[in-house]
């Protein structure tokens, strides 16, 4: 919350927080509009959901994988192909990895410094958000 020096709202906090409301709506239309109109084609809806997430984030680059018995495949990404394409992500995605731990957490984890974790020097920052289905 945008607070002032007294812990008072500022008048455009309300407005904003209309503002982001109406946006993850968007965006969960958006979604399901995919859904709707390719029940059986996967890839639509993959391209929704990261379109819609990187938007709301208001992130550079994003990329969706799914998870499976040898780690976790890429099936849509967004961004600077050279970014998203960095040779460190293969090693963060292989099982056992880091990136495969905080999937497999089922937690939402924000990661503010990826160099820390010996990630490239062109992402600084990461939200790792496991979509689940049926508790997997």
């Amino acid at each position: 919350m945008n607070e002032g020096i007294h812990g008072e709202r500022t008048a455009s906090e309300p407005q904003d927080r209309v503002t982001e409301l109406i946006e993850q709506q968007t965006a969960i239309s958006e979604v399901l509009r995919a859904i709707a109109s390719s029940p059986h084609d996967l890839q639509p809806i993959f391209d929704a959901i990261l379109d819609s997430a990187t938007r709301l984030c208001r992130a550079d680059i994003g990329s969706l994988r799914l998870s499976e018995e040898s780690g976790l495949r890429r099936v849509a990404s967004r961004g600077d192909p050279l970014l998203v394409s960095q040779p460190w992500l293969p090693v963060l995605e292989e099982k056992g990895s880091l990136l495969s731990r905080l999937a497999t957490s089922r937690l939402p984890t924000h990661i503010p410094d990826f160099t820390a974790l010996g990630g490239g020097p062109h992402v600084r920052t990461g939200l790792i958000v496991p979509l689940l289905k049926d508790k997997r």
